[in-house]
């Protein structure tokens, strides 16, 4: 009896323990496969491969079914619709080149493209379900396989994300977060400066007060230019697995940002770099284009072609005609042709888009502030003046302050070539015999008031003179009818303008002078052109600055040291005194006493 009751206990413990197995099983098999008995399909998800498609960097196109070749690590998925209905995602191609499927097993996809791989999938599925259409995805293109060689810094074998282009050569990859650079090193990857600051002996700190980059520094140390320097960009190798060698032209890339000249990477690729050569002939397209162009001859260069590196005509461009210097053996020649007779182009060959002869002379300025009719006006770029346009604006307001306008004038390029209007400090100190500290308020001069003229509305001559360019601003500014006092007056600011005071009454209204202030320092500061005059060279006028200077500051030691040398002066002229009231006592008691042995 106790024999049975243990024999059953022990069953029934297998019993509970099978049932939980079995429900464990059911459970982990249920994470994989999902049947929906509302729709009655069947839903897989492969972890690894969702893993991956999270990893996937974006594409800028799609890809082509007819030739994007499958591959290990390719990330795919199968849907089915009609009797039967599935959906396996993110199902990763093996090394062999195989999917494994839940009910169809395996298939085997190598060396097929997307769309060869749809109908043998299609094919393979007739054996499992009737009546069932198979379509399939790329949800992750693997990453590709790419061999550098020539003479660059870092040859070798890299791993790098599906969906690069070739420029990712000259600028770098990303891999895992990390930037990597196979041509370049850390002599080149740094932009080599120039450092041409002068030391500010007037204490002007530069750094912190110059508000724009050099022009032309971050073109002339651009990691892209550097490369051009030492690799023909024009002539990147490149060596296809089935053995066809094709030429990318990164530098018409690089000067037009067409993808065209910028294929993405394939598995495989073999590519070389090939080193400058001055034997290589060149080719060059300039004039009105967006951007000129000049590099290597390729044998696939036409005029077509070159306007497109070149980022296509300006509105100005003469689109119909080009002027055309080629070598003829003998001489260059210079001619002007129609673009539709030219046929072919020749190694050495330099086209010019001309301008258009009579380009127009129309354009706007802009007038703000305290004119009848402020706002957007008409002119003749060159020609147009200011009297004009302030007639066609009714003038100005009564509340105007006429003395303290000003225009602004940006530089801008005429037909492709910039105006001669930024000066170059360090090439001006180069071929002057200026004082450091002239040429660091030259500098401050530049760096604050950048393009700007100031215009005085009450001179006649100067608003009849004026000619207008396109893009001018013209600003002029409200009389608040004061007087500004700063400096060394007791109460500094801003007071109520008369036409009777003088610059000495404003300074008595203002509370007088300090202790500290210089009285022969006193400066009218014009409104407008802040030009600096003593009070009896000029009437304070509205809008005018009075500044009183102060008598310059001394510390402890320049202080003593000034004293020490006062005190040491004083003895030396004492001593010099006494040498020579000893020296003239000599002379005449030698007199004397010789007039007396005269006697």
């Amino acid at each position: 009896m106790v024999n049975t009751l243990r024999l059953s206990f022990v069953l029934f413990v297998l019993t509970l323990t099978s049932a939980s197995l079995v429900q464990a099983q059911s459970q982990n098999d249920q994470s994989l496969l999902n049947f929906d008995s509302g729709l009655g399909g069947t839903y897989f998800v492969d972890e690894a491969g969702i893993g991956r498609i999270q990893e996937v960097s974006p594409l800028d196109e799609f890809i082509d079914p007819e030739h994007y070749l499958l591959g290990p690590f390719d990330v795919i998925s199968l849907h089915g619709t009609g009797l039967n209905e599935f959906s396996y995602r993110a199902l990763v191609i093996n090394a062999s080149g195989d999917i494994i499927t839940p009910i169809a097993g395996k298939i085997s996809l190598k060396g097929l493209t997307l769309a060869d791989a749809k109908k043998v999938i299609s094919e393979h599925f007739t054996n499992y379900f009737k009546d069932t259409q198979v379509s399939l995805t790329l949800d992750a293109p693997r990453p590709v396989n790419i061999h550098l060689g020539g003479d660059i810094p870092n040859p070798g074998r890299y791993v790098i994300p599906a969906g690069t282009r070739y420029d990712a050569i000259v600028n770098g990859f990303y891999i895992d977060n990390q930037l990597f650079a196979p041509l370049t090193n850390s002599s080149i990857s740094r932009a080599t400066q120039i450092n041409t600051s002068r030391p500010s002996v007037s204490g002007i700190d530069f750094d912190k007060m110059r508000s724009r980059k050099q022009q032309g520094d971050d073109e002339a140390n651009s990691l892209v230019n550097a490369l051009d320097k030492k690799y023909d960009l024009r002539m990147v190798k490149v060596t296809k697995r089935d053995g066809r060698v094709q030429y990318v032209d990164l530098k018409a890339y690089f000067n037009s940002g067409d993808t065209q000249f910028a294929p993405y990477i394939q598995d495989g690729d073999q590519v070389t770099m090939i080193g400058n050569s001055s034997s290589r002939a060149l080719i060059s397209i300039s004039g009105a284009v967006n951007e000129a162009f000049s590099g290597s001859y390729r044998t696939d260069d036409t005029l077509e072609k070159l306007i497109t590196i070149a980022g296509g005509y300006l509105p100005e461009a003469d689109s119909s005609n080009v002027i055309l210097i080629r070598e003829t053996g003998v001489s260059i020649d210079k001619k002007t042709v129609a673009i539709s007779e030219i046929k072919e182009v020749k190694p050495g060959d330099q086209f010019i888009i001309p301008f258009k002869e009579s380009p127009s002379k129309k354009g706007t300025i802009q007038l703000f502030g305290e004119v009848s009719i402020p706002g957007m006006f008409p002119i003749l770029s060159g020609e147009t003046t200011l009297a004009d346009v302030l007639e066609m604006a009714d003038g100005i307001t009564d509340e105007a302050l006429a003395n303290g306008a000003y225009l602004i004038r940006e530089p801008r390029e005429e037909n492709g070539i910039p105006e001669l209007q930024n000066s170059n400090l360090v090439m001006l100190s180069k071929s002057s015999d200026q004082f450091i500290e002239g040429l660091d308020y030259l500098e401050l001069e530049e760096t604050l008031s950048p393009n700007r003229m100031p215009l005085d509305l009450t001179n006649a001559e100067v608003v009849s003179s004026l000619k207008l360019n396109n893009g001018d601003r013209i600003y002029v500014p409200e009389d608040q009818h004061t007087v500004t006092l700063l400096g060394q007056v007791s109460n500094p600011g801003y007071y109520q303008f008369s036409s009777t005071l003088s610059a000495k009454d404003y300074i008595k209204m203002a509370g007088g002078m300090t202790v500290a202030a210089s009285t022969d320092r006193v400066y009218v500061i014009k409104a407008g052109s802040n030009t600096w005059f003593k009070p009896t060279d000029t009437t304070v006028q509205s809008g005018d600055i009075i500044f009183v200077d102060r008598i310059p500051f001394e510390d402890v030691s320049t202080g003593r040291t000034y004293q020490l040398n006062l005190q040491r002066l004083k003895t030396d002229r004492t001593r010099l005194i006494l040498t020579a009231v000893s020296a003239v006592t000599s002379i005449v008691t030698a007199y004397v006493a010789v007039a007396r042995l005269n006697q």
